[in-house]
């Protein structure tokens, strides 16, 4: 606010401290008083000179009718003129009196005015500043509030989102224990398949079951068969190679024995009449049944084989289908875990920012309230 003295050479107004529109308005609000002022003065001069003209009229007036009214004596008259012409300078001397005391007060109250109205100008212009920020400052609010409710349905959304992956989970986990149950029924064994060594889970003897991509499964009475037919410290897996390529040379065997067998029986039936004794005979019979007992092994390892195969094959699309769910379901629920996290995170820096709007809302509504009385007084 600005406020102004006298002095000698006129008025000098007090530097405004404040922004530079408020100082420009202040300037310019000065300015205007100033001019007024200079007006009214001129004005005022100029009224108390014809005031002072006029008095000085009627005085002469009065004297001169005065004077000519009187037809007495010489001395008397003059005498009353004198005391007249003195009584005159008297009041003349009181009227000088009174106009520069109300000139005093006039200037006094003219100073007070254009300090009134400066300050008046000031606090409009404060008001106007405030009611700004206040405008600017409930919009940030409202913004605050509605970018609040987003983030609480997007979090709303995401809990139902994570709510049905979680009863996704706990299905493929139902899935899986109904699997494993009909592995225990079945009397079969999940076989990992490893480097280094053999480790065999028995679905008898687990209670949650872990997929991995070379596992296959195998009963019981298959294991301890292979084990019978190829002792040693080596894995089910090199063990089935082995098998499969003992079955081929047996099957190389079996073939190379009927070419065998059918020669001689070729050269038996270009012999048969020249041959005395059945040694022969006994022979090739033993010959046929053991090349017929290494068929029949030979077709019940085939069949074997095939179903080993055929399970393996249809385990090992269930364990790659489940395992690609249950990752899928993992990166789901850690990407919405991370992503309700972030929102939760960012639903706090909203409150805090909306707590600090309200705060700096109810100062400036207490500074706005305090100029408004001080506006009234």
């Amino acid at each position: 606010m600005s406020s102004y003295t006298s002095s000698s050479s006129g008025y000098r107004r007090r530097p405004v401290v404040g922004y530079d529109p408020e100082e420009r308005a202040l300037d310019r609000i000065t300015r205007d008083a100033e001019d007024r002022m200079s007006k009214k003065r001129e004005a005022r001069d100029e009224a108390r000179q014809y005031r002072l003209e006029q008095l000085e009229k009627q005085i002469r007036a009065t004297d001169e009718a005065n004077y000519l009214a009187v037809n007495g004596n010489a001395k008397a008259t003059k005498t009353r003129s004198q005391l007249i012409k003195e009584k005159d300078e008297c009041e003349k001397e009181v009227l000088k009196d009174k106009v520069s005391e109300l000139e005093n007060k006039f200037e006094r109250a003219m100073i007070l005015y254009s300090q009134v109205d400066n300050e008046k100008s000031t606090l409009l212009y404060e008001i106007d500043l405030l009611k700004d920020d206040l405008e600017e400052k409930d919009e940030l609010v409202f913004q605050a509030k509605r970018e609040a409710k987003n983030l609480g349905t997007e979090v709303k959304l995401l809990q139902k989102t994570i709510e049905g992956l979680q009863l996704t989970q706990q299905q493929l986990k139902t899935e899986i224990e109904k699997r494993d149950e009909l592995i225990r029924e079945n009397g079969l064994c999940l076989v990992d398949q490893l480097e280094e060594e053999d480790l065999v889970s028995c679905s008898t003897a687990s209670t949650e079951f872990q997929p991995r991509p070379n596992s296959m499964l195998l009963s019981l009475n298959t294991i301890s068969q292979i084990e019978k037919a190829i002792p040693g410290q080596q894995n089910l897996d090199e063990k089935l190679k082995k098998m499969v390529d003992m079955n081929k040379k047996l099957r190389q065997q079996v073939e190379e024995t009927e070419q065998i067998l059918y020669a001689r029986r070729t050269r038996q039936s270009d012999h048969q009449n020249n041959i005395v004794n059945g040694a022969s005979m006994v022979e090739m019979e033993r010959e046929a049944a053991k090349t017929s007992e290494l068929r029949l092994r030979i077709q019940e390892m085939e069949r074997e084989q095939a179903t080993r195969q055929g399970n393996y094959s249809r385990v090992e699309s269930q364990m790659n289908r489940y395992k690609s769910q249950a990752e899928q379901s993992e990166k789901e629920c850690t990407e919405l875990k991370s992503q309700n996290r972030q929102l939760k995170k960012e639903l706090r820096e909203k409150e805090n920012s909306l707590e600090e709007a309200k705060e700096t809302n109810a100062h400036l509504q207490a500074r706005l309230e305090k100029l408004r009385t001080m506006r009234r007084v």
